[in-house]
């Protein structure tokens, strides 16, 4: 099945909602949608559609959406997946923007949704939001979490789900990370071994990852995310899978943040091998720093 398109948002979990909300807006330059069963819902402002979802409480992931090209397409993933016996729960309407979506969860617990969304054009970039500001992302990018099972994980994301594999490190039996793919753009999510950090049962958020026009307007986007309070922690440099340029950061809120240009599309079926993860990671720029073993949490739905 391939009518699946693009990471579309991201809810997590925030330790202080009213500080990360002025830190997402007033410092990111994103833009509020709505507020709705204490979520507050923001976007990069480039389209009607919410990029990231804020909840207050522990932090981390309580689930992630890719787009599907409209409702009939959730119903064929929906029959798809039960038909599998994975567990499904519709989710129509139940946020901004969603006419459709069905949940399910990835085998290390991850929460994820195929959703369509009203507002399915292309973005018009002399027709921003009025609120948003010059230095958002152009989109949310992509998705990292830590799992202590990759193959199942993956498997699951390609045999369930439908995404291709773009690359692996390490040995194919035993992955220290996996690039996972809806269209071209080489990763929308990517899984990274626990096991590997030496925690054999941790399920977490690594990174939310946004998307930026340039090295420029990334940089800028750095300037005004540094003064308005974030802590930055890596970069910058370019990753070797993806070949993206990167940085990271983390919020006041307490989740890890990349910023990201210049990702790669590939059209090939059989992935990459990369020796590890060192080398999958580092094409030019600093060494990971010991707190990016850290991950912020995962949420389980109450």
């Amino acid at each position: 099945m391939t009518d699946i398109h693009r990471i579309e948002h991201a809810r997590i979990g925030v330790e202080d909602l009213e500080a990360a909300v002025s830190f997402y807006t007033d410092g990111l330059g994103l833009v509020e949608f709505e507020q709705k069963d204490g979520v507050v819902y923001l976007g990069c402002g480039r389209d009607d559609n919410y990029d990231v979802g804020l909840i207050e409480g522990e932090t981390g992931i309580e689930h992630f959406a890719v787009r599907a090209t409209d409702a009939s397409v959730v119903e064929e993933y929906e029959q798809r997946l039960e038909g599998a016996d994975v567990s499904t729960e519709r989710t129509d309407g139940n946020e901004p923007g969603q006419e459709a979506g069905v949940r399910f969860s990835l085998p290390s617990g991850v929460a994820m949704e195929v959703v369509a969304v009203s507002d399915d054009k292309y973005q018009h970039f002399e027709e921003p939001k009025v609120s948003r500001g010059g230095q958002a992302p152009a989109d949310v990018n992509h998705i990292q979490f830590l799992t202590p099972d990759v193959v199942a994980d993956m498997e699951f994301l390609r045999d369930s789900v439908g995404l291709k594999i773009s690359e692996i490190a390490g040995s194919p039996d035993d992955p220290e990370i996996a690039f996972a793919r809806c269209k071209t753009f080489h990763h929308d999510v990517a899984l990274k071994s626990s096991q590997a950090l030496g925690e054999t049962d941790n399920t977490s958020l690594h990174h939310l990852a946004f998307g930026f026009d340039s090295a420029d307007h990334l940089v800028n986007f750095i300037d005004s995310a540094v003064n308005a309070g974030c802590e930055f922690e890596r970069g910058i440099g370019r990753h070797h899978g993806g070949n993206n340029i990167y940085a990271y950061i983390w919020t006041p809120g307490g989740n890890r943040l990349e910023l990201n240009t210049q990702m790669a599309t590939l059209t090939r079926e059989e992935p990459e091998i990369s020796e590890d993860y060192e080398s999958a990671t580092v094409a030019w720029g600093p060494d990971a720093p010991e707190s990016f073993t850290k991950g912020s949490g995962l949420l389980h739905k109450k």
